[in-house]
């Protein structure tokens, strides 16, 4: 009885201060939806957000990318600073992004204006266009975590909105407000039915599952809110944690859009959109679109795979075709842990096909499986021990990207074949070097193997190694250019 008196006076006092409805006997008027929302409007600022023509959003943080890491015990910790500039009246994006990923660094500008999006890595002085991203996609993960944004959105929503009652949320009572997409996406607010700030926003994915934004620490410049603070969970995981946030009304706009007029293109690049299927050399052959791709190797009277097996029955499907071999798939060789390579190995198994792995990643591969393995489809490598599978060595090395990482070398064609550690989808140009390669052409060197071409599983270049060699030796670590906050603490 104590809470409904509660929410009822808080709706009082909502309809009181919005002028739009009031609470009569404990009925509450059909426009709670549109007082909620007006309310959130005059806390974040009102007409000066409203009416804002372009505002730049600034958000710094780092977090835990579960099963990325160098071993399966420890996640990978990605610090990822980005500042988005939105240009409303003329419907354009500009996006600055560093990503310090492992042992690398990237640093971005992305222009999006009309039909093009150009990227310009800045530390390489080259540039590409990427149109995938439009207006609506460049930058939306960071419109989606941003309260202040989100504030804004719901103004032209409250038609669609449903009233879902309260709930308290560290002490204080919050007005709950749903909306649903015609995707079937759901989001749930929860605002302060005091001041009207946004405290969470539970983002419910029909494949990711629940997405939490939780936003504390608010403040107001320049007229307009926002939440200085913002962690961001994953089925209840943590996943991000906010380092640094910003929100400008009235950015420069020639500075967000000026561009790199001395940068050169990568160059031409794949296209991987449609499903493509080759012969690489004898007995090797590659099948896939976009990221799915496998590599599969003939043998005697059997196949043996290497790379995405979400796609496994498909790609199989064309090679056995293209080979004109009808043979089974025996072997399924899982070169690392990371998630991409988890993903569909249900399928490998259900094509009877044994399973191949390093031992330090043998626990995360069967929990990833959605029943248990028999024993006759698990053959496990033992730690740093040379491998004879069929006419294919495998060699477990250590590289930045995976500690225990299963190396495949096929000497009849001086062959490495590897994967995630130089994919490139460019066709013939120089790719950007970083140290995960120059790791890797060390632990090639210590195997001292006699090869000619390398390709990664991940795309349909192939390098020769002697451009491998030249490129991975030439390399120079990169560094924050002068003039940019963004990374200028590192």
């Amino acid at each position: 009885m104590r809470f409904l008196t509660q929410m009822v006076t808080s709706l009082f006092l909502l309809a009181t201060a919005t002028n739009i409805g009031v609470v009569y006997g404990g009925t509450v008027t059909p426009h709670i939806e549109t007082m909620i929302v007006n309310k959130v409007i005059a806390a974040y600022g009102g007409d000066a957000l409203l009416h804002a023509t372009h505002v730049k959003v600034v958000d710094y943080n780092k977090g835990p990318w579960p099963g990325e890491g160098e071993s399966p015990e420890i996640p990978e910790l990605w610090r990822i600073n980005e500042e988005l500039v939105i240009d409303f009246k003329n419907q354009r994006k500009s996006l600055l992004s560093y990503r310090v990923p492992r042992t690398t660094l990237d640093l971005e500008k992305w222009i999006q204006e009309g039909n093009t999006t150009v990227v310009y890595d800045i530390l390489h002085e080259r540039y590409a266009e990427e149109n995938w991203a439009n207006f609506d996609r460049l930058g939306a993960s960071l419109e989606r975590s941003s309260d202040t944004l989100q504030a804004k959105r719901l103004a032209n929503l409250a038609a669609d909105l449903e009233y879902q009652g309260d709930e308290y949320f560290r002490g204080r009572l919050q007005h709950k407000l749903g909306l649903t997409h015609a995707s079937g996406e759901r989001y749930t607010y929860f605002i302060d039915s005091t001041s009207g700030l946004i405290h969470k926003i539970l983002r419910q994915h029909p494949r990711a599952g629940e997405l939490l934004y939780v936003f504390s620490n608010h403040k107001t410049e320049g007229q307009v809110a926002f939440a200085r603070d913002m962690n961001f969970f994953v089925n209840g995981e943590l996943r991000l944690i906010s380092v640094h946030r910003d929100f400008v009304i009235e950015p420069d706009l020639p500075e967000a859009f000026s561009r790199f007029t001395h940068f050169t293109p990568w160059g031409e690049t794949f296209d991987s959109s449609e499903f493509t299927s080759k012969k690489l050399a004898d007995g090797v052959y590659q099948a896939g679109t976009g990221r799915a791709l496998t590599v599969f190797l003939e043998q005697a009277d059997h196949y043996i795979a290497l790379g995405a097996a979400d796609a496994l029955e498909e790609n199989f499907a064309a090679i056995t075709e293209l080979s004109m071999q009808e043979k089974p798939l025996k072997y399924f060789v899982v070169t690392h842990h990371h998630n991409a390579n988890l993903r569909g190995l249900d399928n490998a198994v259900a094509m009877g096909a044994t399973l191949v792995v390093a031992e330090q990643h043998a626990e995360v591969i069967l929990g990833s499986l959605s029943a248990e393995l028999d024993k006759a489809q698990l053959h496990i490598v033992p730690s740093r021990t040379p491998f004879d599978l069929g006419n294919l060595k495998l060699f477990d090395i250590a590289t930045a990207h995976a500690q225990h990482y299963l190396l495949a070398y096929l000497p009849s064609a001086k062959m490495v074949i590897a994967e995630d550690h130089y994919v490139t989808a460019l066709q013939t140009a120089k790719p950007r070097i970083y140290h995960d390669m120059v790791r890797f052409a060390h632990a090639l060197a210590e195997l001292n193997l006699d090869i000619d071409t390398l390709i990664d599983i991940r795309g349909w270049r192939q390098f020769s190694m002697k451009e491998f060699t030249e490129w991975t030796t030439e390399f120079t670590p990169k560094s924050c250019p002068a003039g940019y906050k963004i990374c200028a603490h590192g």
